[in-house]
């Protein structure tokens, strides 16, 4: 996608199995939204590191960035005021 698709997510991070029962199996950063769950990951991260969104876990983040597929590529993202 390009920027022109660039929207913005308010969701709770979930931790889950992702590939299960692959080589590829690991646990994953998911947002859930009123408009869906993706699997969520910084935009210019590497797949296969850590996710830095990972300590975030239980919390309400408000997201940044683009879909593709099933993934959200988080451009920038906070944690609201409450």
């Amino acid at each position: 996608m390009s920027a022109n698709n660039t929207i913005t997510l308010t969701g709770r991070l979930v931790l889950r199995p992702f590939a299960i029962k692959s080589k590829s199996e690991h646990l994953a950063v998911y947002i859930v939204t009123d408009q869906g769950e993706y699997l969520i990951r910084q935009a210019d991260g590497n797949p296969f590191m850590p996710n830095e969104l990972m300590p975030l876990a239980g919390k309400t983040i408000v997201a940044t960035g683009t879909i593709e597929d099933y993934v959200f590529l988080a451009e920038s993202w906070y944690e609201p005021e409450v």
